[in-house]
């Protein structure tokens, strides 16, 4: 249709207006039977009359219309050969004529009319969900305009005058716990709110658009008072300062000398210490910039005559302070920085924007165990002997299955400490048996390998939106004491023959990270934000049904929810976080509690498969699954040591079991809550997917890749800088490679007859480590010169680093994969 048909068209419309509107009359004729009443929700005095149908159109449904213009525009997500036949305009003026127009193409008629009924019907698949539900204030309101448009002489314009609320689609609470929020306006005294993660309990939201299935377990029911949660805002800012405080000032261990930190360049090949040698340490290990003054004495400087020193340290490292808070001069690992420690963007090339105090805790996808393993650092996470192997040889190292810059394998390293301590106190207890069969006593099938899997670390600021820990929801998020697995301060508070120590720094020092953690904040979008766009996001994240589309019929169904993004991962928009259609409360805005079994999400499930009974079901029986009080239960200082050794080789189910079990009725993924999600690339639990352009559709996935390398002469590694960051895709820059591209032996990474298949190496590590218990310790080495710097390339064929799963979102046009992104910017 030209122009000028298109206008004769419109004018023919006004003349049918014309002749609608003259026979609705309104007022001037009476009352004509069949009118729809309205039952009011904010009533705001007596029903209103309406001379027109232009008139109750305006004040009555154009709100309505708002909603539906942030898609069904020109170049909006809903500009399809389908939705063509409703379209707006990018202002309300001609929605009449719009609707009007749409509403003769689409048959006519009411409840059957496709502007009513794809708002409505369930039954219908509507990616902008049903708006105006049956019976609602909204469905009658339509349902009233349509019957006047259907049968003019039946119409009386008349409603109630509820109020017509449309809260905003965008706007974040940044992952701000409600006790920060509560708090931040409350005195000391006053008496904190229920911890909303406390909510999600079986039933919880039971047939809304958001499937709720980690449930949160009381932990501490059974300790002390003073080990329960915080009761006012009074408590929670101690504890939250306290956190600050261990993190920054207990935390730290180590006996390095400020001018052998000085002097590491030498381990680099280099003839003098460069000019910018903390830059290149951090560009060569991946400790990155520190948010807040860290200072060490550098040239002699006294350091408490000079605030700490000249020097600057990275995240990760600290200069010590004695018993009376004066600098030492010594220098100390705070360990947890290791992982915890990311960063995007760099201030020290012009960067505006790096991950900084207030939401600190970003997974460090840059840290480098195994350069840091291979120069001997003092620092590294792993105990080895400076020089003790050659540098070819460096991934024999004992590194429990670490291949690459940026992964680490907490749960693989804390499942080996299991098997040397003792299950109830701690102690060492380092029983053979135990070590085979994790204590459970059923025998080969539960042969105990210590390689729960490399993951990519989850940021510390989204600890206060889900109810569960761990990608697989293991364990409660009440259980604080495992977030001190690695805080004790010295090795002798680790190892110890009662465990005491050990036990008792946990319980000194647990509930204060985690009020620090719940204080944190996600990280703002740096970018330019398209708001138009990302509220087209908002509703498709949150409304579109993914099972609904032809692409996913064969594709598992998650256990419950409306199949959108949010049924999984959460409400973050306020308008549908006060809808009840989705949240039985507006304060579960922001938690997902969500596991997808691994046949639904379907990425890689090595992390799962390899998560031994030493943790699945041992942990339970254990001190960090809160045996303490129940029934059977015997302090660790009443028992005799021999008893303390031999209980841990008790079958599982006759030892006492603890308040807070491992997750074992559902076995996949938690879906994460998607706080700064820019953040916190790469993706899945792996770090497999570089973009979220790629997480939401699996045909663009590299399956070998480099982030962009920074190099400055011997050192080199990833750039973190924005300049090495994607705005369109929103992660990191990368090159895909392929088997031919990655250095050392061509053997040792390409199949001879599958150049798209894991190298023969790679099958035989594979083969060995999911079949020999320990075996994950140890990896098949390279030789060839050059292939230690296969650990800057992801290779998505070696176990456990499988870049499958999450297809599902596959169905997502291009237009709305871009409209989703652009809103998961703003969270």
């Amino acid at each position: 249709m030209n122009n000028n048909s298109h206008s004769l068209l419109r004018l023919s419309l006004l003349a049918v207006f014309s002749i609608s509107v003259a026979a609705c009359g309104g007022g001037s004729t009476g009352a004509p039977q069949g009118a729809v009443t309205t039952p009011p929700v904010v009533d705001s005095g007596e029903p209103s009359t309406f001379a027109s149908t232009e008139q109750y159109f305006s004040e009555r449904v154009t709100p309505r219309m708002d909603y539906c213009r942030n898609c069904h525009v020109p170049g909006g997500v809903a500009d399809t050969d389908d939705g063509k036949r409703f379209m707006l305009g990018t202002s309300s003026n001609s929605d009449y004529l719009n609707t009007f127009e749409a509403w003769q193409v689409l048959g006519k008629g009411v409840a059957s009319n496709r502007i009513l009924a794809m708002n409505a019907d369930p039954k219908l698949a509507h990616s902008g969900g049903k708006s105006w539900p049956v019976g609602s204030p909204a469905y009658q309101e339509i349902t009233t305009l349509l019957g006047c448009w259907d049968k003019p002489d039946s119409c009386l314009l008349k409603s109630d005058n509820t109020t017509v609320e449309q809260l905003p689609l965008l706007g974040s609470r940044r992952a701000a716990h409600r006790w920060a929020e509560f708090c931040a306006n409350n005195s000391d005294d006053a008496i904190l709110p229920a911890d909303p993660r406390s909510l999600i309990q079986p039933g919880v939201n039971q047939g809304k658009a958001v499937f709720f299935n980690a449930y949160w377990e009381d932990c501490h029911a059974n300790l002390p008072a003073e080990e329960q949660q915080a009761k006012t805002c009074g408590e929670y800012r101690s504890r939250r300062d306290r956190g600050l405080q261990f993190l920054v000032d207990e935390l730290p261990v180590g006996t390095v000398s400020a001018a052998d930190f000085d002097n590491t360049w030498k381990k680099w090949g280099l003839a003098s210490r460069p000019d910018n040698f903390e830059e290149l340490y951090t560009l060569r290990y991946g400790m990155n910039y520190a948010p807040f003054d860290n200072p060490y004495p550098r040239n002699g400087e006294d350091p408490n005559q000079s605030n700490g020193g000249s020097g600057q340290l990275p995240l990760g490292l600290r200069q010590n302070k004695d018993a009376d808070g004066k600098w030492t001069g010594t220098i100390g690992s705070a360990a947890c920085f290791l992982c915890h420690g990311g960063q995007v963007g760099d201030p020290r090339k012009g960067d505006s924007v790096h991950i900084g105090i207030s939401n600190i805790g970003s997974g460090n996808n840059n840290y480098d165990v195994l350069m840091s393993a291979k120069d001997g650092s003092p620092f590294n996470g792993l105990v080895l002997v400076e020089d003790a192997l050659p540098p070819m040889d460096i991934n024999a190292v004992f590194n429990i299955g670490i291949k690459q810059r940026g992964q680490n394998n907490a749960v693989g390293a804390f499942e080996f400490l299991v098997t040397l301590l003792d299950y109830d106190s701690l102690g060492v207890n380092p029983n053979p048996l135990k070590s085979v069969t994790g204590g459970s006593a059923q025998g080969v099938q539960d042969v105990a390998h210590p390689l729960a899997h490399t993951q990519d670390t989850p940021p510390w600021w989204n600890m206060g939106m889900r109810p569960r820990k761990f990608f697989d929801a293991g364990v409660s998020n009440d259980s604080t004491r495992i977030i001190m697995a690695a805080g004790p301060g010295e090795l002798n508070e680790i190892f110890s023959q009662d465990g005491a120590p050990y036990r008792n720094r946990i319980e000194l020092w647990d509930q204060d990270l985690e009020a620090y953690f719940l204080s944190l904040e996600s990280p703002e979008y740096p970018g330019e934000v398209n708001t138009s766009l990302a509220e087209q996001g908002a509703i498709l994240f949150h409304n579109k049904d993914l099972w609904a589309e032809e692409g996913n019929a064969a594709h598992p169904k998650p256990l419950g929810g409306n199949g959108s993004c949010a049924s999984c991962h959460g409400v973050y928009s306020p308008r549908f976080a006060n809808d009840p259609n989705f949240l039985e409360s507006p304060v579960l805005e922001g938690v997902a509690g969500h596991i997808s079994p691994l046949n639904v999400i379907n990425t890689d499930r090595a992390r799962s498969d390899m998560l031994t009974p030493t943790l699945r079901q041992g942990w339970d029986t254990t001190y960090w699954g809160y045996t303490d009080g129940v029934e059977g239960w015997v302090a660790p200082e009443d028992k005799d040591p021999l008893t303390e050794m031999l209980d841990d080789m008790m079958p599982i189910a006759s030892r006492p079991q603890g308040l807070c079990g491992w997750e074992k009725d559902v076995i996949g993924y938690q879906a994460p809550p998607l706080y700064g999600i820019w953040a916190t690339a790469p993706y899945f639990h792996n770090g497999s997917i570089p973009t979220l352009a790629q997480l939401l559709d699996s045909s663009k996935r590299p399956a070998i890749w480099r982030r962009e390398i920074q190099q400055d002469g011997a050192v080199k590694g990833f750039n973190q800088s924005m300049a090495a960051y994607d705005h369109n895709a929103i992660g990191w820059k990368h090159d895909e490679l392929v088997c031919a591209d990655i250095p050392g032996n061509p053997l040792s990474n390409c199949n001879p007859v599958d150049d798209k298949g894991p190298s023969l190496t790679q099958l035989a590590q594979s083969y060995l480590n999911s079949t020999l218990s320990w075996a994950g310790l140890v990896s098949i080495p390279d030789p060839a010169p050059g292939s230690f710097d296969k650990r800057l390339i992801y290779d998505s064929r070696i176990l456990g680093n499988g870049n499958g799963g999450h297809s599902f979102s596959d169905v997502l046009s291009d237009a709305e994969r871009k409209a989703i992104i652009e809103y998961l910017k703003t969270l």
